[in-house]
C-alpha cells in the first residue's frame, strides 16, 4: 500500500470490502457493541482469568469487558459489558456466582447479574481509575484500590461506601480479603502491604519490602506474598511518591500469617508476572518470562515448568478441581493446560493486545491486525472469523503493507527484521535481516517486485521480494518528510536525502539513473510518473524523470505547509500561511489561479483577527499544520491544532464553518477522506481527548453525519479504515479492538 509523507498526509486510506451485511457473524461475539457499531474484530485486551464459584464458567476478564467460557469445554459463552465509558481492568465473582463486578479506569464500579448480563448497580466515590476488587467470603462487602490511594469498602447489597482506608502513598494494584473476611489485605507500588481490620477499617499491620502480585492460601494461614526490590522516591514536601525504580528479579514467598515471617522463598526465573495457589492448596503456581512454574507448597524446587513461550503470562487461574490450569499471555492469546502431566490441551485466540498498525487486503476480504505480543492475526472482513496468527518477531510490529496482489503481508519489527507471510496458509516465506535498529517503515512498489524498508539507523534497503535479495542500501540520513517514493509503474524508487540531492534509482538493481539538483523534504509523482515535484518549505520544483531537466521552480518562502495536487492532469500546489489563507498554484507555468480565504469563526475571532492582530490571534504552527486532499481532488482539508477547515478547489470557498474541538479534547486532530471524497472523519490525537470519538462530516455541506465511541482512543495515525464502496469505516482501539461503523446516508 502506498504511504504517503506524514506532514502531507498523517491518514491513509485502507480498503475494506464488506459484501455481506454481518448475518454470518455469532450473536454472542457481537453484544456489548457500542452505539451505532455493526460488528467487532477481537475480543479486547486479557486483564485477568477466574473461575466461577461452582467451576461451571470460566470468566477472562479484557479491557471491554468479561467474557464467559463454559469451564469443560471452553465455548464461548457470551460477553458481559456496557455502561463502562473507559477500560476494564478487573472483575470479581460474588461467592454464590450470581453476580460479576467489574471495575474500570472510568472510576465505577459496576455489578452485573450473571443470568440476564444486566448492570443493576453502579458504585461510584473513587476519584481515579480503580485498579483491583475483592468480594467478602459472605458476599456482603465489596473491596476496591484504586489509583487515587485509597481502600474503599462497599455495602454489595446497596452499593453504599462504607468505609475509605487510607494509608498508602502511590497506586493500590492488589486488595485481598482472608477467607474468614476478617482481614483486608493491600498492596502498592509504595513498597509496602498493608493488613486491615474489616470491621473497624482500623490498620493492623504494615510491612515494607513486599508488593503485588499477592493472594492468600485458601485456608488463610499463609499468604503468597512477592519481593518488592523497588526504590522509593519521595517528595520532600508532601511525602507522596515522585518515582519509582525497579531492581529485578523478585521472587516470591510463602508467608506464614501468624508469625509473620516468610518460611522459604520460591525463586523464579526473573520478575514475577502472576501468581495463584490452587484451591486444594497443595500447589502455587507462578508465571514469569514466558514460563509458568508449578511449585508443590512442601517442595524446595518446581515439580514442573509448562513450556517457554517468547511472551509472558499475565494471569493465571487453577480450576475448582485443581487438575487445569488457564494462563492469559500478553500476546491475546489464552490456553489451558493439564496440571498432573503439563500437556498443553487448549488454544483460545481473538484477545488482542494493544493495537499497533491495521492493513486491510486488497481485495477487502481480509484484515490485517497487529498486537503488543509481537504477532499479526488475520481476520475474514465479511465474516468475521479469526482466520490464523503469524507469530515470528521478538518485538513490536511497527509497520506492515500487504503486496498488490493481496497473496503476501510483510511485516516490520523493531528487532530489526522485516517478515514476508503468504496470506493463504500464514507460512513464513522470507526472513530479511540487515537492520542494526528497528524498521519504523515499508513499502511494497506498485508492481509488487520490491519491499523498501527504513530503519531508525537511517538506512534504506532495498529488497527483491522474490528471494529475499537485498538489491541495495542507502547509508545516509533521510529528510524529514517522506522517505522515499515509488513512480506508478514501480521502475523508479526516489528518496530524499536530509540536505542533499533527490536521487532516482532503478528499483530492480538499485543502480542511481538520475540526481535532481537541491534538496527536497517531499517527493510526489505524478499519475503517469513523467514528472516529479519535490518541496520544501520555501519551494516548489517541477522534474522531468525522464531526462531530469527542471521544468519550474516555485518559491514560496513564507508558506507554512505546502502539497502538490494534480488537476485534470496537470500538476498543482497549494500553500497555505500564517493568516490561514491558502493559495492554488499552476506548477507548470508558477502562476498563483486561485486565493482561498478562511472564513472567520464568529464575531470576537473577526475583531481579534482585524483589531487585535498585533496579539497573534488566529496564528498557526507550522508543525501542527497540514493540507490533505480529497481523493477526487474535488476539496481539500487543512487541519492541525486550529480548526479543521474544508475547502472546495473549484470555487475556492471554505464549506461552512470551522470544525472545532470537542470539550476536554486536546493534541491536534488528523482528517481522513473516504474514498468518493465524499466523507471526512475527524479525529483527535493527544493525550487529553474523548476516548475513542471519531465524528464523520459530510464534505457538501459540513453536515455532522455521526460520533463514533469505541470502548478507547485511536492512538495510532493508521488505525482508520474505509470499505472501497464508502459505506463503511473500520476503527482500531488501544483496548486491543477493531470496530465497524455503518456511515450514515449523505444525500
Amino acid at each position: 500500500m502506498k504511504k504517503l509523507c506524514l506532514m502531507q498526509m498523517l491518514f491513509f486510506s485502507m480498503t475494506l470490502c464488506l459484501s455481506t451485511a454481518f448475518a454470518q457473524f455469532e450473536p454472542h461475539t457481537q453484544t456489548g457493541l457500542p452505539e451505532g457499531a455493526i460488528a467487532r474484530f477481537g475480543k479486547g485486551d486479557i486483564q485477568e482469568i477466574m473461575y466461577s464459584p461452582d467451576g461451571t464458567q470460566l470468566a477472562v476478564t479484557t479491557s471491554i469487558g468479561v467474557w464467559l467460557h463454559d469451564a469443560r469445554t471452553g465455548e464461548e459463552l457470551d460477553l458481559i459489558t456496557g455502561g463502562h465509558t473507559d477500560r476494564v481492568y478487573a472483575a470479581a465473582y460474588s461467592p454464590d456466582g450470581e453476580t460479576i463486578a467489574t471495575i474500570s479506569r472510568d472510576k465505577t464500579v459496576r455489578l452485573w447479574d450473571i443470568q440476564t448480563r444486566k448492570n443493576i448497580k453502579t458504585l461510584k466515590g473513587h476519584t481515579e481509575g480503580i485498579s483491583s476488587i475483592a468480594y467478602s467470603l459472605d458476599g456482603k462487602t465489596i473491596a476496591t484500590g484504586s489509583a487515587d490511594r485509597t481502600v474503599r469498602l462497599w455495602s454489595a447489597r446497596t452499593g453504599q461506601n462504607i468505609k475509605t482506608l487510607e494509608g498508602h502513598n502511590y497506586v493500590i494494584n492488589s486488595v485481598k480479603y482472608s477467607p474468614d473476611s476478617d482481614t483486608l489485605v493491600s498492596t502498592s507500588r509504595d513498597g509496602t502491604v498493608r493488613f486491615w481490620d474489616v470491621l473497624t477499617g482500623r490498620p493492623l499491620k504494615t510491612l515494607t519490602g513486599y508488593s503485588y502480585p499477592i493472594t492468600y492460601s485458601p485456608g488463610g494461614d499463609t499468604l503468597l506474598i512477592t519481593s518488592c526490590l523497588e526504590r522509593i522516591m519521595y517528595s520532600p514536601d508532601d511525602d507522596t511518591v515522585t518515582e519509582i525504580i525497579s531492581s529485578e528479579p523478585e521472587t516470591v514467598y510463602i508467608l506464614n500469617m501468624d508469625a509473620e515471617q516468610p518460611l522459604r522463598p520460591l525463586t523464579t526465573l526473573n520478575t514475577v508476572d502472576c501468581i495463584a495457589y490452587s484451591p486444594d492448596g497443595k500447589m502455587v503456581a507462578i508465571g514469569s518470562e514466558g514460563v509458568v512454574q508449578l511449585w508443590d507448597t512442601h517442595a524446595e524446587q518446581p515439580i514442573k515448568s509448562l513450556i517457554k513461550r517468547t511472551v509472558s503470562p499475565k494471569c493465571i487461574a487453577f480450576s475448582a478441581d485443581s487438575k487445569t490450569i488457564a494462563i492469559g499471555y500478553s500476546d491475546g492469546t489464552m490456553q489451558w493446560w493439564s496440571v498432573g502431566t503439563g500437556e498443553h490441551t487448549k488454544t483460545f485466540t481473538g484477545y488482542i493486545s494493544n493495537q499497533g498498525p491495521i492493513e486491510y487486503a486488497p481485495d477487502g476480504k481480509t484484515i490485517a491486525i497487529t498486537d503488543e505480543g509481537h504477532g499479526v492475526s488475520l481476520w475474514n472482513a465479511n465474516t468475521g472469523k479469526h482466520l490464523k496468527t503469524l507469530k515470528g518477531h521478538e518485538s513490536f510490529i511497527s509497520s506492515i503493507a500487504f503486496s498488490p496482489d493481496g497473496g503476501t503481508l510483510a511485516t516490520g519489527s523493531i528487532d530489526g527484521t522485516a517478515r514476508l507471510w503468504d496470506t493463504h496458509t500464514g507460512k513464513n516465506l522470507i526472513v530479511l535481516v540487515a537492520h542494526e535498529e528497528g524498521i519504523d517503515m515499508l513499502d511494497y512498489s506498485p508492481n509488487g517486485k520490491t519491499l523498501a524498508t527504513h530503519s531508525t539507523d537511517n538506512e534504506v534497503r532495498l529488497w527483491n521480494t522474490h528471494n529475499g535479495k537485498n538489491i541495495k542500501t542507502f547509508e545516509r540520513r533521510l529528510g524529514v518528510g517522506s522517505r522515499f517514493a515509488y513512480s506508478p509503474d514501480g521502475q523508479i524508487f526516489a528518496t530524499n536525502w536530509s540536505g542533499k540531492s533527490v536521487q532516482l534509482r532503478d528499483t530492480n538493481t538499485g543502480k542511481n539513473i538520475r540526481t535532481l539538483p537541491g534538496h527536497a523534504w517531499y517527493i510526489v509523482f505524478s499519475p503517469d510518473g513523467k514528472t516529479i515535484a519535490t518541496y520544501t518549505k520555501k519551494a516548489v520544483q517541477l522534474w522531468d524523470t525522464t531526462t531530469g531537466k527542471n521544468i519550474k521552480t516555485l518559491n514560496t518562502p513564507k508558506a507554512f505547509a505546502t502539497a502538490i495536487v494534480h488537476l485534470q492532469d496537470k500538476p498543482y500546489a497549494i500553500t497555505t500561511y500564517e493568516s490561514q489563507r491558502a493559495l492554488l498554484w499552476d506548477l507548470t507555468t508558477g502562476q498563483r489561479t486561485k486565493t482561498f480565504e478562511k472564513q472567520e469563526d464568529g464575531l470576537f475571532s473577526a475583531l481579534g483577527h482585524t483589531l487585535f492582530g498585533w496579539l497573534n490571534f488566529n496564528k498557526v504552527a507550522p508543525w501542527n499544520y497540514t493540507i490533505i486532499f480529497s481523493p477526487t481532488a474535488d476539496t481539500f482539508v487543512t487541519a492541525g491544532n486550529n480548526p479543521v477547515r474544508l475547502y472546495n478547489i473549484a470555487t475556492g470557498k471554505q464549506i461552512g464553518k470551522p470544525i472545532k474541538h470537542l470539550k476536554d479534547e486536546g493534541g491536534y486532530t488528523v482528517v481522513t477522506y473516504s474514498p468518493d471524497g465524499k466523507t471526512v472523519a475527524t479525529i483527535p490525537v493527544g493525550e487529553n481527548f474523548l476516548g475513542g470519538t471519531i465524528r464523520l462530516w459530510d464534505v457538501a455541506t459540513r453536515k455532522l453525519l455521526k460520533t463514533l465511541r469505541g470502548h478507547s482512543n485511536c492512538e495510532y495515525e493508521n488505525s482508520v479504515a474505509y470499505s472501497p464502496d464508502s459505506n463503511t469505516i473500520a476503527t482500531a482501539h488501544k483496548d486491543g479492538t477493531v470496530i465497524l461503523w455503518d456511515l450514515p446516508s449523505r444525500k
